[in-house]
């Protein structure tokens, strides 16, 4: 039915110009714009925080940023161990190792019916893998011989990026700490053939 024919007889301009605009059919298609698959990588980022994401970086590879936009189930784990490693996931870290209170005893660091030590009370404390990446003619401020390189430093923005991850995967009450020392020096029972001391083994728990 034509809204026109709810107009009265003594409708004027503005009362046409209403009814007409209101029965025009305008080129936009909805379905495909609010589609994290199919809509404009302009438009990417409105799609993204209609659908709650909270964790996005403007440097992502387009097929990062679709897969973020539409994973619909990611903010539901928020608070969750599985949301965390998803969450992870997008900036390119990993959970080695986790210890959540309440935990009254962690082996080999507490006695039985004490807080454990070295594990901050109602604190989550996680062990965090990023890849850290080094300029090949650069050297670490402190450990290199002064003119024989510029003293570039490591670029420390994986560490950066996976604490905020970590953030927006926890719970509003939800306290943590973070270590990044994924790898540790072996002791002499861990040793292995042509393995030396200055060499480094990856650590798989805190």
């Amino acid at each position: 039915m034509s809204w026109s024919l709810l107009l009265p007889d003594t409708s004027g301009a503005y009362e046409w110009a209403t009814m007409e605009g209101a029965e025009a059919q305008l080129p936009i298609p909805i379905p495909q714009l609010v589609d994290p698959a199919s809509t404009t990588l302009p438009f990417l980022p409105f799609v993204a925080v209609h659908n709650g994401v909270k964790l996005w970086f403007d440097d992502w590879s387009e097929a990062r940023k679709r897969a973020m936009a539409a994973d619909w189930e990611l903010p539901d784990l928020v608070g969750t161990r599985i949301g965390l490693r998803r969450f992870l996931a997008y900036v390119d870290a990993e959970l080695i190792s986790a210890v959540a209170h309440p935990r009254r005893f962690v082996a080999g660091l507490s006695a039985v019916g004490v807080q454990p030590l070295q594990f901050p009370a109602f604190t989550a404390r996680y062990l965090f893998k990023v890849r850290l990446l080094r300029h090949v003619r650069g050297c670490v401020t402190g450990r290199g011989t002064a003119g024989n390189h510029a003293a570039v430093p490591v670029d420390l923005e994986p560490i950066r990026r996976a604490k905020i991850a970590a953030t927006v995967s926890k719970g509003p009450g939800t306290q943590y700490t973070a270590t990044f020392a994924h790898r540790r020096r072996p002791r002499f029972d861990e040793m292995q053939f042509g393995m030396g001391f200055d060499d480094f083994i990856d650590r798989t728990s805190l």
